[in-house]
């Protein structure tokens, strides 16, 4: 769902496992967030509390759900130096993370430094995913964050339905690894055009450089500046209680013309505000 999905079967479906769409066009997938003026998530909506609109004009939605989707996410953790006084924090922090994903969940783990690494199992096994947390994290190396989001997305990219990627750093990227060509523009790009889902959280005083903030905004994630006394695992309970409360809305687009469409999605309440995906590539899948 979080790609342009073209299935052949004109219906619109809903499992308790997962959103299913199937259309004879393509369906446009958007996921939602939707918080009141204090903050607070928002349950209990419906199709009418929104209004979507592709490049200005208003669109119909064809689904709309408010029922819990499994995540799908690649959590990148930052074992840059720098991370090394924050190294037993981030790990403990990880297996509280782990504790509280559901039976149909799945995630894989990753790190970055002087290398990037992922766990190769996608799964909900929480065994699997602690033995890495606790086995497979080493401090050391730069920075390579753009490289490593990059690597998350292509860990995910088989993936159907909402592919979430979790980044987790101290710092601003310090250049890739040998072998790697992109940048924040390139993986902004990819982001936008694949329909991933960013969340970042920073661990520093800073705030977190701009590009990863605008990345996370405009795919429809959300990102954390954390003091050194803050709590992380709160912080990723946060993230987790989005991704359960978000709302899956699908519409139909007009044409394929093979571009970038602009999305707005808003909802009908004054007080409210909706985070989603900012745009969508209108070719066939």
């Amino acid at each position: 769902m979080g790609r342009l999905l073209c299935l052949g079967v004109a219906a619109l479906l809903w499992t308790s496992q997962q959103a299913v769409f199937r259309a004879r066009v393509e369906t446009v997938a958007v996921y939602a967030t939707v918080n009141d003026s204090s903050g607070r998530l928002v349950p209990g909506l419906t199709a009418g509390d929104f209004e979507v609109r592709d490049n200005g004009r208003p669109v119909s939605l064809d689904f709309f759900s408010s029922d819990t989707v499994p995540i799908t996410v690649a959590v990148m953790l930052d074992m840059s130096g720098s991370m090394e006084r924050r190294f037993l924090r981030v790990r403990e922090s990880t297996g509280y993370f782990i504790d509280a994903l559901r039976a149909d969940d799945r995630a894989q783990i990753g790190s970055f430094g002087s290398e990037i690494a992922l766990s190769p199992l996608l799964t909900g096994d929480k065994s699997v995913l602690k033995r890495v947390v606790a086995e497979e994290l080493w401090p050391g190396g730069g920075t390579p964050l753009w490289n490593a989001i990059d690597t998350a997305m292509t860990a995910l990219a088989p993936q159907t339905g909402r592919r979430v990627v979790l980044v987790l750093t101290d710092g601003a990227d310090t250049g890739n690894l040998p072998g790697y060509r992109g940048g924040a523009s390139a993986v902004r790009d990819r982001a936008r055009d694949e329909g991933f889902i960013l969340y970042a959280i920073g661990m520093q005083r800073a705030d977190l450089e701009h590009e990863i903030v605008e990345l996370a905004e405009a795919t429809g994630g959300g990102h954390f500046n954390l003091a050194d006394d803050a709590n992380l695992s709160e912080t990723l309970a946060q993230v987790l209680a989005e991704l359960r409360q978000q709302y899956t809305l699908g519409f139909t687009p007009a044409a394929l013309d093979g571009k970038r469409h602009k999305l707005e999605v808003r909802a009908t309440r004054a007080d409210l505000r909706v985070r989603a995906r900012t745009s969508y590539t209108a070719v066939p899948r």
